[in-house]
């Protein structure tokens, strides 16, 4: 189940409700990322609910740098999809 109501409401842009990252209260993108020794992850769900997870086997510090390129990555490979089916 997904509720996309805010645990901390604050006036910033990006949002955190309960686990994800949300835009724009819950109807702008969701996303949540993270790492464990040897392993990077991100989910994400577009404000247009198309939905994908990418998980690696590798963990760098400083992990912000892991984390952007790995969202980056995957953008850019949806981008390149002119339609999706479903």
């Amino acid at each position: 189940m997904t509720t996309p109501s805010l645990a901390n409401p604050s006036s910033a842009e990006v949002k955190y409700a309960r686990g994800w990252n949300v835009r724009n209260n819950g109807r702008g993108n969701w996303w949540h990322n993270g790492s464990l020794p040897g392993t990077t992850a991100i989910l994400v769900r577009t404000a247009t609910g198309f939905c994908w997870a990418a998980l690696t086997n590798t963990r760098r510090q400083p992990s912000d740098d892991i984390n952007l390129a790995l969202d980056q990555m995957v953008w850019d490979m949806a981008r390149q999809v002119r339609a999706w089916k479903p």
